[in-house]
């Protein structure tokens, strides 16, 4: 969603601008620099633990191995190295395979040979005395020496993409995990160190059916991420023998992290924990580092199954997920000017410059003051006086104020920044939906059992079927269409739309639209339609043996006075249990009751739809309800396939009931 890619950006370049700050404040003090008298670098591969395996350190810059910077990780899994001199530049800590090499295997269970053909990478901005190389640096190491970054910013930013897309519960990918060595008898530590090794273990459960499962991962999400996401796919270079399905990526992933995490001792409240509901497939606000690289030039041998070229799905120009298209700021330029101001001294900020940036909407600006200030905290700053207010706004330039204090290791800094946007950007979308959508407090992060009721033939769901819906706090829609197998999740949706009061997701591959209606309470129905809108059914709650909406009906009890032609009595009765006595001879007992449908939330024909049939063509109660919603106006009875309709005026009720 582009309010989440437009707040990553404006968070990151607060954290440079505070960054450079800092930096600049140590330069004028004479506190020693720890680092620099640091010899000594701790290196854990980790896929399971490592034995054996070489390790060297590469200056990146020059891509020069450092003189006598090398060690073996021996039966410890751990190789410690002795440096001559501190490393004071971003830096390559790679892992050899070879000779005796191996690792354990979380899903076979036994170690396996690491190859000689194999290396693992992390690349780091600065310093640190223990290091972990596992599947996610590596994933990042390959974004970072595929696109030529050297900068320690850049570095930060990749490093940071992954974990926020892959392990959003780490504070850092480049720290050492816990060393997984056994397949039973290990129990995991609920520290960083312990879900940072259940997070690697499920990425390994993955790709369990290759010969080497935690190695054939890290090769092809290496791959994968190239393009910014996990698409089965580099540019238009299709994955031929794919180890997961890129549209149930995260919830595969999620369900072997829950699964691993319970076999090895976690068991308390995991989705907080590994912060399930934030794990995504798209790494953010690298459009400008990802710009120069050419997909199609990269040597991707290492791929498993290997790639054709062009088959199936969008082109990578076409594709829906691509940071440059559309709204997502293809052509925007982002100008950021300003100052701040570290104990009592003002300093102007060098101006700065980034194009392909996303803007915000000037309607929504509080939104996204909530989510900027909601990352500071994420980024354990303490944030102060948050302002973000709109300047002025038009058809080729947005101008905002940012202001803010954050105070990190004891110092404040307190900035006054500009941002503008000059607007070149388009809007390719053809339709009236809003893309800019975040989904209500009453759908993030739940789980709806909901049966499927059916309307019109052409659709995937038998009548009667469950399908389990599980909606993402980051928007994604995950559905699982046989609950009751437990084998996790069929189909995720990502792109979340709305249109009306509806909140819409389409499969382009199945043909299918589902718009999610809400009440303030909650979910209230899904229906399903085609792509040329056409109702084929709606997926209704699972209550057992209770008839879900049934209160709907329950609260309108009473006798109401109607008039129209085709009804003869005069009345109609709604009963306390909900059974509904239309017209002489025409009457339904709440055990007749087949479906409810809640349509309260419609601006026109608001009502509540009672089915006594297996779908609408069969018999079919329609309470229509004034523009409030407090009272029924007319009532309608028809059955389509008898060409039977007859509509009735409420005048008012005898008793109980609102009408009139």
């Amino acid at each position: 969603m582009k309010i989440y890619k437009l707040r990553n950006w404006l968070v990151i370049l607060s954290v440079f601008i505070l960054a450079s700050c800092l930096g600049d404040d140590d330069d004028n003090n004479n506190t020693p620099d720890q680092t620099a008298q640091t010899t000594e670098i701790k290196v854990s591969p980790a896929l399971g633990l490592t034995k054996n395996a070489n390790v060297r350190l590469i200056l990146l810059a020059t891509n020069t191995p450092i003189e006598g910077a090398t060690g073996n990780t021996g039966e410890t899994g751990v190789a410690t190295i002795t440096l001559a001199s501190a490393i004071t530049e971003p830096f390559i800590v790679e892992v050899l395979g070879g000779g005796d090499a191996e690792y354990f295997d979380e899903a076979k269970g036994v170690f396996l040979a690491l190859g000689a053909d194999t290396t693992l990478r992390a690349v780091l901005s600065s310093f640190k005395s223990e290091v972990g190389v596992t599947t996610l640096t590596e994933i990042a190491a390959t974004a970072i020496l595929n696109t030529g970054a050297t900068s320690a910013e850049a570095i930060n930013l990749v490093n940071e993409q992954v974990r926020v897309a892959l392990a959003p519960a780490l504070t850092d990918i480049t720290v050492p995990p816990q060393l997984i060595d056994a397949a039973s008898g290990v129990t995991a530590s609920s520290d960083q160190a312990g879900i940072y090794a259940v997070s690697l273990a499920a990425l390994a459960q993955m790709g369990s059916s290759a010969s080497s499962p935690a190695l054939a991962i890290v090769d092809a999400l290496r791959a994968d991420f190239l393009d910014l996401t996990i698409d089965g796919k580099v540019g238009d270079q299709v994955f031929e023998s794919p180890l997961y399905n890129a549209s149930n990526f995260i919830s595969e992933y999620t369900s072997a992290i829950q699964a691993y995490a319970q076999q090895v001792g976690l068991t308390e409240d995991l989705s907080t924990t590994f912060s399930l509901d934030n794990i995504k497939k798209t790494l953010e606000g690298l459009s400008d580092i990802f710009a120069s690289l050419d997909l199609g030039s990269l040597e991707l041998d290492f791929v498993p199954g290997g790639l054709s070229s062009g088959s199936g799905g969008d082109s990578d120009d076409d594709d829906d997920n691509d940071d440059n298209n559309g709204n997502d700021g293809e052509g925007n330029t982002l100008t950021i000017t300003g100052s701040t101001t570290v104990a009592g001294i003002t300093t102007e900020i060098t101006e700065i410059v980034i194009k392909n940036v996303p803007a915000p909407d000037p309607n929504d600006l509080e939104t996204i003051k909530q989510q900027i200030e909601d990352s500071f905290v994420q980024q354990q700053l303490t944030v102060n006086d948050l302002a973000f207010e709109l300047v002025s706004s038009s058809d080729t330039e947005i101008v905002v104020s940012v202001r803010y204090s954050v105070t990190t290791q004891g110092v404040t800094v307190t900035s006054d920044l500009t941002y503008t946007w000059t607007l070149t950007g388009k809007d390719d979308d053809d339709d009236d939906m809003d893309d800019d959508v975040m989904l209500p407090e009453v759908l993030k992060g739940k789980v709806f059992d909901m049966v499927f009721k059916l309307s019109d033939s052409g659709s995937s769901y038998a009548d009667g079927q469950k399908v389990r819906f599980t909606f993402s706090s980051s928007g994604m829609m995950f559905i699982d269409t046989d609950p009751d197998a437990n084998n996790g999740d069929e189909m995720s949706l990502d792109d979340v739309m709305m249109e009306g009061s509806e909140y819409v997701y389409k499969d382009d591959d199945g043909g299918f639209v589902y718009k999610v209606s809400v009440t303030a309470s909650g979910l209230n129905e899904i229906n399903l339609f085609t792509m040329e809108n056409t109702l084929l059914g709606s997926f209704i709650a699972d209550g057992g043996d209770a008839i879900a909406g049934l209160e709907l009906v329950t609260a309108r009890a009473g006798e109401y006075r109607v008039v129209g032609d085709g009804h003869s009595r005069g009345t109609v009765m709604i009963g306390a249990d909900g059974a509904i006595d239309f017209d002489t001879g025409i009457s339904y007992a709440q055990g007749d009751i087949m479906a409810i449908f809640d349509r309260t939330n419609l601006e026109e024909e608001k009502r509540i739809q009672i089915n006594y049939g297996a779908d609408d063509d069969g018999p079919v109660i329609n309470l229509f309800l004034s523009a409030d919603g407090n009272s029924i106006t007319s009532i309608q009875y028809r059955i389509r396939t008898d060409e039977v309709d007859v509509m009735v005026t409420v005048e008012g009720t005898v008793t109980g009931g609102g009408g009139g």
